[in-house]
């Protein structure tokens, strides 16, 4: 598998794209940036340099569908457009990944990695050899998020949770996005996505960037919700084992 290529593919099939739009840079630069985090992942794993490799060709292919999204509906939201759908589409069905020159070995694998990568679960049944790969994306677009949350979108934790129930918070359960209705709502969504991680090397890496750290520090909080916060937060270090300064 020629990683090198396979950057410089992707990389011209995104200046395709209006590179001055904000949210067409904003997902080119967090793919580069879980490409770096499926290494770092995939390395702890001490996984081979093929299995890297294919990591890698993954986190570049996960969000592919983004860059049209944003271009048709100038949104994020999968209720609009669900990008991971979207990419299997793209490359699968129009032939996209054909330009990529990757070994048709590798294509269920990596087509149940994008499809499954921003679901709430898993949805395909997975061989042992495909379920590393499907975790591991999974993981290291959420490492991302907290970097993107921070440097790209204002953080408010503004009222009381409308319909999240924070006890499924404290019992640490992943919380599904279609189901908030506030910002309170949308950042204890976000908040959790650490209880999904698949591998305790993932817990290392996000530890590493301190992404989570500014994530929570970027967070204004009103004083009617300050007890939930603190409890929210004091409950989230203690799972990802980190010690306030």
């Amino acid at each position: 598998m020629n990683i090198e290529f396979i950057d410089k593919t992707f990389e011209e099939y995104v200046n395709t794209f209006n590179m001055e739009d904000e949210n067409i840079y904003l997902k080119y630069e967090h793919t580069f940036e879980v490409v770096k985090f499926s290494e770092s992942i995939a390395r702890k794993l001490n996984l081979s340099e093929e299995d890297i490799n294919l990591a890698k060709t993954i986190a570049y292919f996960h969000d592919i569908g983004r860059f049209e999204q944003v271009t048709l509906t100038n949104t994020f939201q999968d209720s609009v457009m669900d990008h991971a759908d979207y990419g299997i589409d793209l490359l699968f069905n129009r032939g996209l990944i054909d330009k990529f020159n990757i070994d048709k070995k590798y294509y269920q694998v990596i087509y149940k990695a994008v499809k499954n990568h921003n679901k709430l679960e898993i949805l395909d049944e997975l061989e042992k050899d495909e379920e590393v790969f499907v975790k591991l994306i999974r993981d290291a677009d959420k490492v991302d998020i907290y970097r993107v949350r921070v440097k790209y979108m204002e953080n408010l934790f503004i009222g009381v949770p409308q319909e999240i129930n924070i006890n499924d918070f404290y019992s640490h359960k992943l919380i599904n996005l279609k189901n908030r209705k506030s910002k309170s709502d949308s950042l204890l969504c976000v908040m959790a996505f650490v209880y999904d991680f698949n591998f305790k090397e993932t817990k290392e890496v996000l530890k590493e960037t301190n992404y989570y750290q500014d994530f929570i520090k970027s967070i204004k909080v009103d004083e009617d919700v300050k007890d939930i916060f603190i409890k929210a937060k004091e409950e989230v270090y203690k799972y990802l084992d980190i010690r306030e300064c």
